[in-house]
């Protein structure tokens, strides 16, 4: 593995500044000093405007950003539901998950900023289904509307805030695309080799997700103290603080040719962002493999949809529904299980494709019946036989 070189390394930060990270788990710069309460700076370290914002604190040009308190919700309403919803060890324990959590949060302030101050009774069956028409151009964001009422009433009923639950009966939308994220052909991904050689982050970031068919948010993890003789062991990261899921893959010859061949990559993480750290989230890497993607004429391609490629792959290549599991870190068979269909019927299909073709009868020839004589007429036992019929 290559070392980094100096100019690689990450700088340190200014004098009197500190790195945070804030309830979203986003990376915040604040500069402070002893006896001070602490000032955000805003861009990106060393940027122009963040210097520009340091000079300013420095003079003590700078103040604290005002934080303007809400007052405090009246009880029964909306805004006071989700206030002690959020607040509650019930929603920690149904969404563990920080991703969750944020996107739980979102549609729930969101609401609040046109019924906070509703009674929570104003909210009905009818109500959330005319909040579901209104997004229904984006069926996901609908249905993400639904879940976050369907885990507040869920905590309203059992701490008996409610009696009734208004979102029984509501159902979620269809959603326009069924198959989800769009899965790479073969030629997509010789497409964006092309265009990313091999030395390059970009396509260490590909080989990464194809031959280890982890998601974005394992990739932005791995790292070489992953690698045991030859073997990649790793816990996946979705779902991680409900069950723990352990993954252990080959090192395929094509990967570790990739790893070995670029310059630009981290010790604890392979992939490593533009100013040579660590990935924040797989959210940030996501979108700037979508950079990639687009770079190479593929705007329509994901990190996912490679995923989608080497499973459906693999599933034509033979892979069972057990190997699929272990390949992927499924808990059930219901994701290998629609593979391997996927397989089956493609397989089914092309071996029985050929019986469509109609068979060629004209030239063939008719063997006469024993009941013909070699003159074309019936004997007269045959005829007798007949007439019995």
């Amino acid at each position: 593995m290559a070392a980094r070189s100096s100019s690689d390394m990450p700088r340190r930060l200014p004098k009197y500044c500190t790195e945070d990270v804030d309830r979203h788990g986003n990376p915040r710069i604040y500069f402070r000093r002893s006896g001070q309460k602490k000032i955000r700076l805003k861009g990106i370290p060393f940027s122009e405007p963040f210097m520009e914002g340091y000079r300013l604190a420095l003079e003590g040009k700078l103040q604290p950003e005002q934080v303007t308190r809400r007052p405090k919700a009246k009880p029964d309403t909306v805004r006071w539901l989700v206030e002690e919803y959020l607040g509650s060890a019930f929603f920690l324990d149904r969404c563990p998950a920080p991703r969750t959590r944020q996107v739980r949060r979102r549609e729930l302030e969101a609401m609040c900023v046109k019924a906070g101050d509703e009674p929570i009774t104003a909210i009905t069956s009818k109500v959330i289904r005319k909040g579901m028409d209104r997004r229904r151009e984006t069926p996901e964001a609908a249905n993400d509307f639904l879940k976050a009422l369907r885990g507040l009433f869920a905590f309203a009923v059992q701490y008996e805030h409610s009696t009734i639950d208004p979102t029984i009966g509501v159902k979620k939308l269809r959603s326009r695309n069924p198959e989800g994220w769009h899965t790479w052909s073969v030629d997509e991904v010789r497409q964006y080799e092309t265009r990313h050689p091999v030395g390059t982050k970009a396509r260490l970031a590909l080989a990464l997700l194809l031959y280890t068919g982890a998601r974005r948010s394992d990739v932005v993890g791995l790292g070489r103290q992953h690698v045991r003789e030859g073997h990649l062991k790793f816990r996946v990261f979705k779902n991680r603080l409900r069950k723990h899921v352990e993954v252990e893959i080959p090192v395929l010859p094509e990967l570790q040719e990739v790893i070995g061949a670029t310059p630009e990559k981290g010790d604890l993480t392979f992939m490593i962002s533009d100013h040579g750290r660590a990935w924040s989230s797989g959210d940030s890497f996501g979108n700037r493999f979508r950079d990639w993607c687009t770079e190479a004429g593929l705007p329509h391609c994901s990190p996912h949809g490679l995923r989608k490629a080497g499973a459906t792959i693999a599933a034509e290549n033979g892979a069972s529904e057990a190997q699929l599991m272990a390949i992927y870190g499924w808990s059930d068979m219901k994701m290998a299980s629609h593979y391997t269909r996927k397989a089956n019927r493609k397989r089914l299909a092309g071996d029985a494709a050929h019986l469509m073709v109609p068979r060629q009868t004209e030239n063939e020839i008719v063997p006469l019946s024993s009941s013909v004589d070699s003159g074309g007429t019936n004997s007269p036992k045959n005829v007798r036989k007949n007439n019995a019929i």
